[in-house]
């Protein structure tokens, strides 16, 4: 009695978590649905704000209809849900994916300029991070690689829609990494590194020459020169500053030069880099 007590019991426990199993696969094996719907889910969620939500149906969607109707819209639709979860490296890669699977597609630009703005948005996070950071251990490789992005998509589309946002992002990402230099360069001068801080300048002067941070760039060549007692390049750089800014806040009235007042911290802080050193 006892054995076959035992042999029920142990056929019921199994009869039991078979049970358990094939319930379990049944929830997890959620039968397809219609094309549309996955697509209309995945525009609800992000109507919702829910990009997470329309992640899933929009991956959904492609996995069950990789040639679908939708399957195009729904990777431009992934790409764009993907940066708003945050998540700009997938975006990147979905974006990246699409222009060479579909480059004759009417909406390829859409994804050029979602790819840059994957790599500018991702940049753009990093800002946070540097405040943890000396200004000579910051990286502006991810501000520059956006900045190059977006240059290849205007280059590619430059009557597209997006072009005038992507050059107005343009403007901001290069007095980003104009300002960027300029911080390591107060930097190494602050530790009486004049050469160091020299080719930071001069790195602004030849390859930023349009933006607001020339000036400043020329008044720490002028400084550093001086510093490096290397007077004539000092005095070179000293008439390019008179010439192209007479009223240059590093000239006195007479037009001799006012040395850089270095901050006594070398980073001012993270409302110097948003507005471009116009708040300290």
């Amino acid at each position: 009695m006892g054995f076959h007590h035992s042999l029920l019991r142990f056929s019921g426990i199994v009869s039991f978590s078979l049970f358990i199993v094939a319930c379990s696969s049944k929830q997890i094996q959620e039968p397809d649905l219609p094309e549309r719907a996955y697509y209309d889910k995945a525009q609800q969620a992000l109507e919702e704000n829910l990009p997470s939500t329309a992640i899933k149906h929009l991956k959904d969607l492609d996995s069950r209809y990789p040639f679908g109707e939708f399957s195009a819209r729904a990777e431009l639709d992934l790409i764009y849900a993907q940066i708003e979860a945050g998540d700009f490296i997938a975006a990147h890669a979905t974006a990246e994916r699409f222009v060479k699977n579909r480059p004759e597609h009417d909406s390829v630009d859409y994804a050029y300029y979602m790819r840059a703005l994957s790599t500018y948005k991702g940049a753009e996070s990093l800002m946070s991070r540097y405040l943890n950071l000396d200004p000579s251990e910051r990286d502006s490789k991810e501000l520059s690689k956006a900045f190059n992005e977006l240059a290849d998509f205007t280059s590619r589309y430059p009557n597209s829609a997006y072009a005038p946002d992507a050059k107005a992002r343009m403007y901001y990402l290069r007095e980003m990494v104009s300002r960027h230099e300029l911080q390591v360069a107060h930097y190494y001068l602050k530790r009486k590194a004049p050469l160091s801080a020299l080719r930071r300048s001069q790195e602004v002067i030849q390859h930023y020459p349009s933006t607001h941070s020339v000036e400043e760039a020329l008044a720490i060549s002028v400084q550093s020169y001086n510093d490096l007692e290397q007077t004539d390049l000092a005095q070179t750089n000293l008439a390019v500053l008179k010439q192209s800014f007479p009223n240059s806040t590093y000239l006195d009235n007479d037009g001799n030069f006012i040395p850089l007042k270095l901050p006594n911290d070398a980073d001012p802080g993270f409302l110097y880099w948003v507005t471009f050193g116009l708040i300290d």
